[in-house]
């Protein structure tokens, strides 16, 4: 968990850096598409990884729990059965 929080100070770090870039004219449109799409890969990838965790107990269990509700309610996301 604390991996994935890093991960989205990362996202949001590198977002507003390619926000600025694109405000500024150094990057093409398709570049910034580019890199953000990267961005969110990696973002999903450290998500994903915590879905796929298996708890070492009836702690780390609550502590999951816990973790990818508060994700999923601050993002206003949900769980797609399809993974």
């Amino acid at each position: 968990m604390d991996r994935h929080i890093a991960a989205q100070l990362a996202t949001a770090d590198a977002v507003r850096a390619w926000d600025e870039r694109r405000a500024a004219g150094e990057v093409s449109d398709v570049t910034y598409a580019n890199r953000l799409l990267g961005v969110a890969r990696d973002e999903e990838a450290g998500w994903l990884a915590i879905v796929d965790y298996i708890p070492q107990g009836d702690q780390e269990s609550r502590l999951k729990l816990t973790y990818m509700a508060a994700y999923l309610i601050a993002t206003r996301g949900k769980l797609d059965p399809t993974r």
